[in-house]
């Protein structure tokens, strides 16, 4: 212990005596300690804390799949769900899930709210107890009993009933039906955030097989592996296939482990790929560092030469400069733990959207015992190269080289050189990145949209229950009454209704198929999306007309089927031909309707900008009776200037109907587009940075050098040397290893770059133009960081250098 004290006081004295690279030092690591820390601390809480519930290794999410039909992962319907619980011998529970919506009114102003139903086993499968009250009795999602119960998300209740915690047996009007609130439970998720309210799923004996909408998840009982709970399960698929042929023709199932709910595989590769980046991001600072102090360890040959000679071991050298590099390492980890805290506060901030569990980011126990770990790892990385440097030197050695006139031996030139390499590589390959997510953002700006997004508006309205009958005659009045009253609001230009908001909003599909046309064997079935929308939802979202007609007043659902198709799904049915005129089949597979194609339309692409242009039938929405609606209002200003004279609008219709998720297009366009750009924002920033510091290692390394050989190049100048000459020696010098390291670094970052596929858009992982042009940037930087320095050379008075010679 007194070794080491005796130890960190030199190490002190050291820094105090050299407080310009000390600082640089420590800045150094504070920033890449800072950054990694931070990251990991969105890494740890995300995907490496295991989900918060009891056992969680025994939950799993089950899909229906139909091989023929080439669905993969499709949500349950109602009627398989219960029989699939009912004949499963290999779970403790299975429960399911059903988003719905609903108008929330005698509590102020009414309110829309998302609501699900769940069968009265989901959250005691899942192991949770309620914060307040009771969860739902295991009878309560049977027919003929009190059904009319609710239990409330945790913040839904904390934001809009203050944590009241009488709000137990109170009751809430749901879309004009009361509801008892029976319990609260409690914050978490996946699933517990699910919805603001949920009801329970009642069992219905007509419960029909056409429709997948429930979400199911499982526990399984102790001791059963997911292999035999997913055999279990297909022999039930195969009895029902039996029992049902028509629906359940085919039917299989997927099982997927619970520790892959929270976290989508874009999410994960995103996460992964920005970890590599600030590891890539410490790494150059470690070796920014070792360079450093290596140089600063040349300057201290003779200083060790003595320490040498008067007896002190090798062991003893390196230990003394590995705790000063410890200590610097120590200053730098406690400075990026600010900053760590600070870039945390600044992603929760700034919330792009899609991260689960970003509220529980944090600098908590785990990250800061990474971040030991780190601060240790690379005070011994950074001071490895000089302590073994220095532990080398000899007094005879250090005595024969001049002051000024060496600049180390050949090894140590080697190493240092070496180390410009490494960092340009790394530096290199961080930078492909950033400009491959760069290009591919320019490239998701650019991309045909389909639509127009200026001046234009939506906002969610939701016709309750009461509203609804068999053929939707009081959801079409109110909807034309709606329609009619906005489009009066001074400065509209043109308003409509669609069931699925653009861009982000659900996207229902069915099976379709040309009449006509022979299904060619074992083929799956062509699957498209379906919107039901009003005459001018066209002309309102900019959408052109390529061919034939859009829908009149006059075309209602079914009588008859008319509908218009995207041009993607026109190509398939009908490739070459003319679609008008044309009949279709729609809801292949679970009925039999034909429709009349009337118009074809510009490619959208619903599932956002970055997926492929979706195919879809549009349907006309009068007659349908379907709720909730989304309206589109297209104005000649900004478009929030109505929001107050459509509410007035809504309210003479129905006073108990609220307007809700009001968004301009443009800010549903941009919030779909926020993790990609936070992403891209993320690593472009650790690239540059990882640039500025590589460059500022070379140019270090290549200033000492020439300060350490003023003297032979005053020599030179002396003996007749040209500027020229001497540009080329100490730029050839440095260049040479950058060279290198941008051969590597290109090499590197064509056999990484693959693992970033999944993020790009419209451009291929191994693009030349981003290759080169990130090349050039960091040729053109080095070398702009080596001409400093040789600029420099070109200015020493030989005179001068020979006389301190």
């Amino acid at each position: 212990m007194t070794i080491f004290l005796s130890d960190l006081r030199r190490a002190l004295r050291t820094i105090a005596r050299t407080p310009g690279s000390s600082i640089l030092a420590v800045a150094t690591l504070a920033l890449g300690i800072g950054s990694t820390t931070a990251i990991f601390s969105v890494f740890h809480a995300v995907l490496l804390q295991p989900l918060p519930f009891p056992e969680a290794d025994r939950l799993v999410q089950i899909w229906e799949s139909r091989a023929q039909k080439g669905w993969n992962q499709a949500s349950f319907t109602e009627a398989n769900f219960w029989d699939v619980r009912a004949k499963s011998r290999t779970f403790e529970e299975i429960g399911a899930l059903h988003g719905d919506d609903a108008n929330l009114t005698g509590f102020g102003d009414p309110e829309h709210v998302s609501i699900a139903r769940a069968s009265a086993g989901f959250f005691p499968l899942l192991g949770v107890q309620p914060a307040l009250g009771r969860l739902f009795y295991p009878n309560e999602d049977q027919p003929g009993q009190e059904n009319n119960i609710a239990m409330l998300r945790d913040r839904f209740w904390r934001n809009r009933f203050g944590s009241d915690p009488g709000i137990v047996g109170k009751v809430l009007q749901l879309d004009g039906r009361p509801f008892t609130v029976v319990g609260v439970l409690p914050a978490g998720e996946p699933w517990l955030n699910a919805a603001d309210i949920f009801v329970p799923f009642v069992f219905r004996p007509s419960a029909n097989r056409g429709s997948f909408e429930y979400a199911v998840i499982g526990r399984l009982k102790r001791g059963i592996s997911v292999d035999a709970a997913r055999s279990d399960l297909e022999s039930v698929c195969k009895g029902l296939a039996e029992q049902y042929p028509g629906p359940d023709a085919g039917m299989g199932i997927i099982m997927e482990p619970g520790s892959r709910w929270l976290v989508r595989d874009t999410l994960r590769q995103a996460l992964w790929i920005l970890f590599a980046a600030v590891g890539f991001l410490l790494l150059i600072a470690c070796v920014n560092l070792a360079n450093l102090l290596l140089a600063r360890s040349t300057a201290r040959t003779r200083e060790i030469a003595v320490r040498s000679t008067l007896g002190a071991s090798r062991i003893r050298i390196i230990r003394l400069v590995l705790t000063e590099s410890l200590v610097l390492g120590v200053i730098g980890a406690s400075l990026g733990l600010v900053l760590a805290s600070w870039m945390v506060d600044t992603f929760k901030a700034s919330d792009p959207g899609g991260i689960p569990r970003l509220a529980q980011v944090g600098i908590n126990g785990s990250v800061l015992a990474f971040t030991l770990l780190m601060t240790l790892l690379t005070a011994f990385l950074f001071g490895l190269a000089p302590a073994l440097q220095t532990s080398y030197a000899r007094l005879t050695s250090a005595l024969r080289e001049g002051e000024r006139g060496q600049t180390g031996s050949r090894a140590q030139m080697r190493l240092r050189a070496a180390l410009v390499t490494v960092e340009v590589a790394l530096s290199l390959i961080l930078l492909v990145g950033a400009g491959l997510l760069m290009r591919s953002f320019g490239r998701l700006l650019r991309v045909e949209r389909g639509f127009q997004s200026e001046n234009r508006l939506l906002v969610s309205v939701n016709f309750p229950s009461s509203y609804a009958s068999s053929k939707g005659e009081r959801v079409t009045a109110a909807l034309k009454q709606l329609l009619s009253g906005v489009n009066a609001v001074p400065g509209v230009l043109s308003s409509a209704a669609v069931t699925s908001r653009p861009i982000v909003g659900w996207d229902p599909g069915m099976g379709v198929g040309a009449v006509g046309a022979p299904d060619a064997p074992g083929a799956a079935v062509p699957w498209a999306g379906w919107r039901f929308v009003t005459p001018d939802y066209f002309r309102t979202m900019g959408i052109p007309l390529l061919r034939g007609r859009v829908f009149t007043e006059a075309d209602e659902i079914g009588k008859p089927w008319r509908v218009v198709v995207s041009q993607s799904l026109a190509d398939l049915l009908w490739p070459g031909r003319d679609p008008i005129g044309q009949r279709m089949y729609i809801w292949k597979g679970q009925g039999q309707n034909s429709a009349e194609i009337i118009g074809v339309v510009a490619n959208q692409r619903e599932r956002g900008l970055d997926s492929e242009p979706t195919r879809t039938v549009y349907i006309p929405y009068f007659g349908s009776g379907f709720s909730p609606a989304e309206l589109v209002v297209h104005t000649s200003n900004d478009p929030k200037k109505t929001v107050s004279a459509m509410r007035s609008v809504l309210a003479q219709i129905d006073s108990n109907l609220p307007l809700s998720d009001i968004l301009s297009v443009e800010e549903v366009v941009s919030r779909s587009l926020a993790p990609r750009r936070f992403n891209t924002i993320l690593l472009a920033t650790f690239a540059g940075v990882a640039l500025l510091l590589a460059i500022s290692g070379i140019y270090g390394v290549l200033a000492y050098s020439v300060a350490r050989r003023t003297s032979e190049i005053g020599l030179r100048i002396a003996l007749g040397a040209t500027s020229r000459s001497i540009l080329g020696l100490v730029i050839g010098q440095g260049m040479r290893p950058i060279l290198i390291g941008i051969a590597l670094g290109l090499l590197g970052a064509f056999a990484l770059s693959r693992f970033m596929t999944a993020l790009l858009f419209g451009v291929e992982a191994a693009d030349p133009l981003t290759y080169a042009a990130v090349a050039a940037v960091v040729t053109a930087t080095a070398l702009v960081a080596c001409c400093v320095p040789a600029l420099r050379a070109l200015r020493i008075n030989p005179v001068t250098a020979l006389r301190e010679e």
